[in-house]
């Protein structure tokens, strides 16, 4: 459904379809076997748990993301008001670093709904996105990592090293040091919802 300016809001201020917001529209669309933010919130409220199980991504599967991640390097950061920022980024074209991480899971199959940076945390341990957050010890190739306070995310690459998008300078795409941008490291590992723990 195209988006309309018109569409009615919530007593939240988001915009709503049928009684239901866009964001639901879009999950239940895009990811049907996936909670909704309003299933998410009635759970909680009723203290029953919408999260669904899932089984962890294996060492292989995650290697195949960084491996995916590779292919993306020097993709240009894009510019203010592109719309290759966020769930726009394009391999080789543009894109920011939680654009990119979004398309290199979906592009490895393991899509989830386009989140923020500074939204993923949150949204992790929520369960409004197939991630659970693990300890940093765990770590392996493929896990998520968001940069506490900084709004930044990458993919872990092993070895100490992230595949990242980087703001500063205009760089392009591209390996480095894990502990290049500051802020504390929280690590994510995708939960595979169609196979059961």
């Amino acid at each position: 459904m195209p988006y309309n300016p018109n569409e009615p809001r919530d007593n939240r201020g988001r915009w709503t379809a049928g009684g239901e917001t866009v964001a639901d529209r879009y999950a239940r669309t895009f990811y049907p076997d996936h909670p909704t933010d309003s299933e998410i919130r009635f759970a909680s409220a009723s203290g029953s748990e919408s999260r669904k199980p899932g089984c962890d991504l294996t060492r292989e599967e995650g290697q195949a993301i960084v491996d995916k991640g590779k292919g993306w390097e020097n993709t240009p950061y894009p510019k203010k008001g592109s719309p290759l920022l966020g769930g726009g980024a394009k391999q080789g074209v543009g894109g920011d670093c939680s654009g990119s991480v979004n398309k290199i899971y979906a592009e490895s199959g393991h899509p989830y709904p386009y989140t923020r940076s500074g939204e993923f945390a949150g949204a992790a341990n929520a369960g409004r996105i197939p991630f659970r957050e693990i300890d940093p010890k765990d770590r392996q190739p493929g896990d998520v990592v968001v940069y506490d306070g900084r709004g930044h995310m990458s993919i872990y690459a092993g070895n100490g090293d992230v595949y990242s998008a980087r703001h500063e300078g205009g760089k392009p795409f591209g390996r480095l040091p894990a502990n290049q941008f500051q802020g504390r490291q929280r690590y994510f590992r995708y939960q595979d919802r169609s196979r059961q723990a």
